[in-house]
């Protein structure tokens, strides 16, 4: 048994690159998940051992909660391309190694002795990767310590894991990828030892694949068609690039896009409101106003739409005007509701699909009341409806003309609880940290999974093409003129995929937003420009040539080679 499984690791260590990408792939994939339970399970565990939490700790602990479904996010995201590259990486193991499984299998060594061994090495690599992961997402669990410091206001956060993350950390993946390899050994389980070592018949057909690659090279207008028939005979390569590609465009998208909604939410909490101070009672007042402040009726409801019940406060306004404007989307100011209508924020409208024209039940101390949505407030406060003042007293009973709240250019009253507009834009920067902190774990995110596949699908083609390479060069092609028939196809190749994928990965990094929005209850809206797509493509380019510089080394080396016995044709 000892022979064998030496002799199987002999077999699979000449794939070093692929176990280098399958061990970096497990350890990214534990990284992912540990950065951001490390600032967690410990400072939630403080804050429930609290008899009673002021506000920055109770907000501290929404965002530990949120911070909490993100990590879940990245784990099963990282978890399901790990498995991707582990599938592929055995299909190609299987295929290329049917020889050497047939003459073990009628050594008469049987599949399942066979198959535990492929799933002992992936729980090795696995298993290994998430410790290093783990170790590496202690130290960088420090960012997001600070970050919710300066967001949330609150200091003594410390970095720990509760037993049950450590388990989730280090054996989920390692359950996944195992069964990924057992389910991959059914490429060969169950095969005769002759038909493998006969491998594949000499009258096989040409696949439907490659035709359906012949009819494509034949429609697309480029002059010279052999390096696309070169690259397309193996379309894996060319689905990988897709889908590196499209990685990138969704992280980057998805990053850049985060950081614009802090700059989204900060002016639509700024713009039309031009009070200085926004000040609150426990008790209803009645007392006449100065001219430069706009008082409002305040209270607390659930908004029932459909199924979902969602909390929301609702302000009755009396009127409006320099004090507190409305504004729908593009930009016109809004009059006050009348009797039976409300004014939405955008949060309701993205997430929960409510429209002009719909209408919402609202409880408001248990009374129930039907409104009318008349539009969408793109300034409104987060979280918060607008209706008619005077029709809002009626329905919570309280006194005619009355208000529990002022907007105004100066303190009213002292008796009150007091907010200056200093303040709140203080808050919303402090947001605004979280936010941008996010992006860049999306970018960095998008850079090593891109890097990741991008590599994979440029060294699969070279893999591929090693035995085209060395009967090129001993025709006297030169090594500019091998690259070019096999290797610079790419580029135009990653510039489609660019273009193809751009408007779908702008649906998914929008669809993704809006799930992390819902998920965490924190309105994140949607933001794009065109110097992201530029600097994106930038970047791809760039990375392209990075990797093909590495494959010119390679290719190089095979032409020294020489010997075409040496070299083994997949």
């Amino acid at each position: 048994m000892a022979l064998l499984y030496k002799q199987l690791a002999k077999q699979i260590g000449r794939n070093k690159v692929f176990v280098l990408l399958l061990f970096i792939l497990t350890c990214l994939t534990s990284l992912s998940f540990f950065f951001v339970k490390f600032s967690i399970d410990g400072n939630m565990a403080m804050l429930d051992s609290l008899s009673s939490l002021n506000e920055n700790q109770q907000k501290y602990k929404e965002a530990l909660l949120s911070n909490t479904r993100l990590a879940f996010v990245f784990l099963l995201a990282m978890t399901m391309l790990t498995a991707f590259v582990f599938i592929m990486f055995f299909y190609r193991f299987f295929r290329s190694s049917k020889k050497q499984m047939g003459c073990l299998k009628s050594l008469g060594f049987t599949d399942r002795v066979l198959c535990t061994f492929f799933v002992f090495f992936t729980a090795c690599i696995a298993l290994i990767g998430a410790g290093a992961g783990m170790f590496c997402g202690y130290f960088l669990s420090d960012i997001l310590i600070r970050a919710n410091e300066k967001t949330c206001s609150v200091s003594g956060l410390i970095r720990a894991v509760t037993p049950m993350t450590t388990t989730i950390g280090l054996l989920g993946g390692t359950i996944i990828f195992c069964l990924t390899a057992f389910l991959s050994y059914f490429f060969v389980r169950g095969k005769e030892p002759g038909s493998l070592i006969a491998g594949k018949t000499a009258k096989q057909k040409i696949s439907g694949g490659l035709s359906a690659a012949e009819r494509i090279v034949k429609i697309i207008p480029v002059r010279d068609k052999f390096p696309l028939r070169i690259a397309l005979r193996k379309p894996l390569a060319v689905i990988l690039i897709f889908a590196a590609v499209m990685a990138c465009n969704v992280c980057f998208i998805l990053g850049r896009s985060l950081n614009i909604s802090s700059r989204m939410i900060l002016d639509s909490q700024t713009k039309g409101h031009h009070y200085e101070y926004n000040t609150g009672y426990t008790e209803y007042k009645e007392e006449r106003l100065p001219a430069d402040a706009l008082p409002y009726l305040f209270c607390h409801s659930v908004i029932e739409t459909g199924e979902r019940e969602i909390e929301q406060s609702v302000y009755g306004v009396y009127s409006l005007g320099n004090i507190f404007e409305l504004m729908d989307k593009t930009g016109k100011t809004l009059s006050v509701p009348k009797s039976g209508e409300i004014y939405i924020n955008p949060a309701l409208a993205e997430l929960y699909d409510v429209h002009m024209g719909d209408k919402l039940t609202l409880t408001i101390d248990s009374i129930i009341t039907s409104y009318t949505v008349r539009g969408i407030a793109e300034n409104a406060q987060r979280n918060t409806v607008y209706v008619n003042a005077s029709a809002l007293s009626k329905d919570i009973k309280a006194p005619i003309g009355s208000y529990n709240g002022v907007w105004s250019m100066s303190p009213v009253s002292e008796v009150g609880t007091t907010v200056s507009k200093t303040q709140i834009k203080q808050e919303l920067e402090r947001d605004a940290t979280s936010n941008k902190t996010s992006a860049v774990i999306n970018q960095v995110i998008g850079a090593v999974i891109g890097c990741i596949l991008l590599f994979l699908a440029l060294y699969l083609n070279f893999q591929d093409n090693q035995r085209d390479i060395s009967i090129l060069d001993l025709l006297g092609y030169s090594q500019k003129e091998i690259r070019k028939m096999l290797i610079h196809i790419y580029r135009p190749m990653m510039w489609t995929a660019f273009i193809l994928t751009l408007f779908p990965s702008i649906l998914t990094a929008k669809a993704i937003q809006k799930t992390l929005s819902y998920a965490i209850h924190d309105y994140m809206p949607f933001g794009m420009d065109r110097m992201v797509l530029l600097l994106l493509f930038i970047f791809l380019n760039v990375l392209y040539q990075l990797v093909e510089c590495v494959f010119s080394v390679g290719i190089l080396r095979v032409c020294k080679k020489g010997n075409l016995n040496e070299i083994s044709a997949l």
